[in-house]
């Protein structure tokens, strides 16, 4: 079994291999290495998945969760709008 903290770390490691795969691409589209290669204006070197999967691996880092309609994080709940997108990406804990 592997803990929490061992968990996050590789959450976290691959979070970090987006952002360098990011800054590649970057870089080898002619992108000036003194800057940053940020989302800006949609300026992104990453695919959608890969950009979904940083959304997600976020959260998991964050602690911020869906539940039956409601929001979690940090201790706090609050209902979502029925019409919310959020609502599509809820988990099942």
């Amino acid at each position: 079994m592997i803990d929490s903290t061992e968990l996050r770390n590789q959450v976290y490691q691959r979070m970090i291999k987006l952002c360098q795969i990011a800054r590649q691409r970057y870089l080898e589209a002619g992108g000036d290495p003194r800057r940053s290669s940020g989302t800006l204006h949609r300026n992104d070197y990453l695919t959608d998945e890969e950009q979904q999967e940083f959304l997600v691996l976020g959260r998991k880092l964050s602690g911020f969760y869906i539940k039956d309609g409601y929001a979690h994080h940090l201790g706090k709940s609050w209902k979502l709008p029925d019409d919310s997108p959020l609502l599509k990406d809820e988990v099942k804990v």
